[in-house]
């Protein structure tokens, strides 16, 4: 009887639940800091990504996070912290976007795609 309960909740969680991917960065260089000096050793962030939650490892680096759409506008930015692991994102945002992280006091951002 255990083993029943347990294999029906697993099934019926299971069917709403989606596995969380890794946001997919590359790397690139800004010119909105002014002249800070280039980090090249600034590790890639490690950033998860389900249902409009993305959540970070801990102890990151602090970073401005930005949401842009097709058209290369910034429909949505928010400061993430190192103590901030988890964001979630307006739920008006619908489509594909891209996501850059721009560690604070470096002139490299990390950007890739999300789809909400």
């Amino acid at each position: 009887m255990k083993k029943n309960i347990i294999s029906f909740l697993f099934l019926v969680g299971g069917l709403n639940y989606t596995l969380a991917t890794p946001v997919d960065f590359s790397v690139n260089f800004s010119d909105h800091t002014g002249t800070a000096p280039a980090h090249p050793r600034t590790p890639v962030p490690s950033v998860d990504f389900n249902n409009g939650i993305l959540t970070f490892q801990q102890d990151h680096t602090d970073y401005v996070l930005n949401i842009l759409d097709e058209d290369g506008v910034v429909v949505y930015t928010i400061a993430v912290p190192t103590n901030l692991t988890i964001v979630t994102l307006p739920s008006w945002l619908s489509g594909e976007y891209e996501i850059r992280l721009y560690p604070i006091d470096s002139n490299v951002y990390f950007y890739g795609e999300i789809s909400l």
